[in-house]
């Protein structure tokens, strides 16, 4: 009976070994998983362990920016909204490609930088009404389809610093011959086709921090996964995402083990003096999001925030 014991214990024993040794080496494979598949019981035993409480989404992203994680999963972290405390979003222009949700704050709000113009400047004119001066940038255009004493124009481009040319210059540059490096309460804006992450990788945290709001549309196409992250952990040091939606004419991209829309415009606002809590917004919001982009309402940006769709 002893050996029967003994035999049925060690039996135990090394199921058990296996099934840790199984889970070890599978956890990097868990992770990389579609995690699209939310109806996947381990993977949601897995993120309710990481976000088990209001807190946790926090928690997992300050572990991204204090280690060397999985960049493909903290990308999302970095991403995700928050609502800002006792504020309202409004959206600024009509409800059409090219206009930009913001809060109901522009209180002491005197200058804007308003990059990639084409002939949509509904956004720029709603800034121009409340008296905000507005230095737009496009390097593809010969002239501005509406002029206003409040817009300053330049036929000049954006990049990084290995980018500059006679005709593209960093932020920086442009606030240096503007004579606003030391500026505060600024907006920025940039739907440059994919240099804002040259752009931004170049950009000094104190630069980000002259601007209040920083509105984005992000190109994902053809961007290598660390450079993203430097980008979106850099920026979440300073300012919280309030809102984000797909672009209604992008197409759905490849993403890692994902597919994403492949353009997603965001609406930061600076962390100081703000109080964030969790997003409980369906997405996309019908009264702020032109069009409707399947690939948005797969919710990607919330999918670690304990989040089903409805």
């Amino acid at each position: 009976m002893k050996i029967l014991f003994n035999l049925l214990f060690l039996f135990i024993y090394l199921i058990s070994l296996l099934f840790a040794i199984s889970f070890i080496t599978n956890k990097k494979k868990l992770l990389n998983k579609n995690i699209l598949n939310l109806n996947n019981s381990n993977l949601d035993l897995l993120l309710n362990l990481l976000t088990n409480n209001d807190k946790g989404l926090y928690k997992f992203v300050k572990k991204c920016l204090e280690s060397n994680p999985d960049e493909e999963l903290c990308i999302y972290q970095f991403l995700c909204p928050k609502d800002v405390v006792g504020k309202t979003k409004v959206l600024i222009g009509p409800k059409t490609d090219g206009s930009y949700v913001m809060l109901n704050n522009f209180e002491n709000i005197k200058l804007a930088y308003s990059i990639g113009i084409s002939n949509s400047i509904e956004f720029d004119k709603v800034l121009a009404e409340k008296g905000i001066d507005v230095y737009m940038y496009d390097h593809t255009i010969n002239r501005l389809p509406f002029k206003s004493g409040k817009f300053h124009w330049k036929k000049i481009g954006i990049g990084g610093n290995s980018q500059r040319s006679k005709n593209i210059q960093t932020l920086q540059d442009m606030l240096k011959e503007n004579g606003h490096l030391h500026e505060k309460n600024m907006i920025l804006k940039m739907d440059v086709e994919g240099a804002e992450w040259n752009t931004l990788n170049d950009v000094g945290e104190e630069v980000l921090s002259q601007f209040k709001y920083i509105i984005l549309e992000y190109h994902f196409y053809n961007i290598p996964i660390n450079l993203l992250y430097k980008v979106l952990k850099k920026i979440y040091k300073t300012h919280q995402i309030f809102y984000t939606h797909c672009n209604p004419f992008s197409p759905i991209i490849n993403f890692g083990n994902n597919r994403i829309c492949g353009c997603i415009e965001v609406s930061y606002i600076i962390r100081k003096g703000y109080n964030f809590i969790r997003d409980q917004s369906i997405y996309p919001i019908k009264e702020l999001s032109c069009g409707n982009n399947k690939g948005f309402n797969e919710n990607i940006l919330r999918l670690f925030d304990n989040y089903k769709q409805s």
